[in-house]
């Protein structure tokens, strides 16, 4: 049974949940309060899945309840239900919520988004790795920039100059936009200096992913050694999402494939960042048994950890409503063979580009190349005799990433 709580102070919007929920979801145990004081006595009662919340109430308003129960239920998913909040209070939600519903919301839609939290604790077993993962502060929802963008983008009318002065507002964010748009992707013959132009060629999911990954990676205060390390995955992550691209374009993949997997590679890692932010002795830990002992990055953190960076970003990723086959392809961009599938998709076009994109760095700083690609998955898709191909795309990207990275 799964407890789900609605905190709303109209007796009207309660009602109706209570009366369309129960009859769509029998099997969900729903509980209700009015009030700040009344969600936090249920709470007390109950081990809580997901709290859905309006976010102006009198007395103690949605983000400051969410802020409370944060503390006492930090692996339960956070919503915030709202239909006329201000640019302050919408702020404030930055840390407590991790995903914002608009008044009316949908049946089909609510529904949606608790089921999907709800399935996401399959992704990670141990309560302790989703607590970690929900209750940090610097993670439990997407940078302030990401958040901007997201709600600049929600406007049908939304202009290229409101959302370049969003992005050049984030330094950071700017020097990456530049440095992705000037990279092997974009073909182009002269260096892009305009913001609004490299806006206009990222497009708008692998412009919100990019931020996303440049806001989670500012956000590390661990030493300058691993901070360094973090910069190299940042640029990595960029390098796994051009090169799919490219290796999609040259498969002739459906276009919507090809404009997904950029932002796809960069997010394929918000589970390292995680691990970094919340666990940096640890990681370095894991990281030198890597490279001693010659073990898998996967099994080093799951030994560590008890779940790997996988499945901590898939489960992240979740909780802010990312779409399912984003998800999906994060949670399995290292095992795509244990999903049913017999075609090229988005989610082998990552698996090689991360395969290739480290092979290649190996040879270039010196190192014996093992490939680790399962040739058995290649060949079940037809697609094994490509490699080679493949393998010149990546030399290719990885060529022009190391110039801009060395600029």
């Amino acid at each position: 049974m799964h407890h789900i709580l609605f905190v709303d102070d109209d007796a009207n919007i309660l009602s109706g949940l209570r009366r369309r929920l129960r009859g769509l979801r029998p099997e969900w145990d729903l509980h209700f309060a009015a009030n700040g004081a009344e969600a936090i006595e249920l709470a007390n009662n109950h081990s809580l899945d997901v709290i859905v919340s309006d976010i102006q109430m009198p007395e103690m308003d949605g983000v400051t309840l969410l802020e409370t129960l944060q503390e006492t239920h930090p692996d339960a998913v956070r919503i915030i239900l709202t239909g006329h909040a201000d640019n302050a209070s919408y702020l404030r939600t930055i840390g407590p919520a991790h995903q914002f519903l608009s008044k009316p919301c949908e049946n089909d839609v609510l529904i949606g988004s608790i089921e999907n939290a709800l399935g996401l604790r399959q992704l990670l077993q141990s309560p302790e790795l989703r607590s970690l993962v929900a209750n940090s502060k610097s993670l439990a929802s997407p940078p302030d920039t990401y958040m901007r963008l997201e709600d600049a983008f929600s406007d049908p009318n939304y202009s290229l100059d409101s959302i370049s002065q969003i992005v050049e507002s984030d330094i950071a964010l700017t020097t990456e936009v530049l440095k992705l748009t000037n990279s092997s992707y974009f073909a182009v013959t002269q260096n892009v200096s305009s913001v609004a132009h490299a806006v206009r060629m990222l497009g708008m999911e692998t412009l919100k992913a990019l931020a996303l990954f440049v806001g989670l990676y500012r956000g590390f205060e661990g030493p300058p050694s691993q901070a360094a390390s973090l910069k190299r995955l940042c640029h990595r992550s960029q390098q796994i999402g051009v090169t799919a691209a490219l290796i999609a374009e040259f498969e002739h993949l459906p276009r919507e494939i090809c404009q997904a997997v950029p932002s796809i590679g960069m997010l394929s890692h918000i589970g390292t960042l995680i691990l970094y932010t919340n666990k940096p002795d640890e990681m370095e830990a894991v990281t030198k048994r890597v490279e001693q002992e010659g073990i898998s990055i996967i099994e080093a953190e799951t030994e560590q950890f008890g779940a790997a960076h996988p499945e901590i970003g898939a489960y992240l990723l979740g909780l802010w409503g990312f779409a399912a086959p984003i998800i999906q392809a994060v949670a399995y961009h290292h095992r795509p063979m244990d999903l049913p599938h017999r075609e090229m998709s988005a989610l082998t076009t990552i698996y090689i580009a991360q395969h290739l994109a480290r092979e290649l760095g190996e040879y270039d700083n010196g190192k014996t190349v093992e490939s680790h690609i399962d040739m058995e998955y290649l060949s079940a898709l037809g697609k094994d005799h490509k490699l080679e191909e493949w393998t010149n795309i990546a030399r290719i990207v990885a060529t022009r990433y190391h110039e801009l990275t060395d600029e």
